[in-house]
């Protein structure tokens, strides 16, 4: 998942850890190159939504390993990341497409568009008429 987040962000962040706070109750935070720790609560929406798209991929990853998968359903996923974050998400993507089936549905153009760039002829796109 830590370099799920990374790639994700285009490097904005080298990993993420788990910290306790003064309860003793377990925090995500984000470290960027710097050293800098970020909680969550610090991070940008679409920072965030990366940070989870990292964990869930991971999850699926590794259940993938011991069953068969159900198809991985995102529905405007990548409203919150900026061209680059949703081109590398696209990438990560791609990568999990190669375990199961990915279906992401959008209603932004500029993410068919940053999907057909970044992946070319693997993408299909479908557009509904409503």
């Amino acid at each position: 998942a830590g370099e799920l987040f990374t790639r994700i962000t285009a490097g904005s962040f080298t990993e993420f850890r788990v910290v306790y706070d003064e309860q003793d109750q377990p925090k995500l935070t984000g470290l960027r190159p710097d050293g800098s720790v970020v909680s969550v609560s610090g991070m940008s929406d679409g920072t965030a939504d990366q940070l989870y798209l990292a964990l869930r991929v991971a999850s699926i990853e590794d259940y993938s390993q011991r069953a068969d998968v159900l198809p991985f359903v995102a529905d405007d996923l990548f409203i919150n990341f900026d061209d680059d974050r949703a081109a590398a998400g696209f990438h990560v993507l791609e990568q999990l497409s190669e375990q199961t089936q990915v279906l992401f549905f959008t209603h932004h153009q500029h993410l068919v568009d940053i999907a057909k760039t970044t992946l070319g002829a693997s993408v299909s796109v479908i557009f509904l008429e409503g």
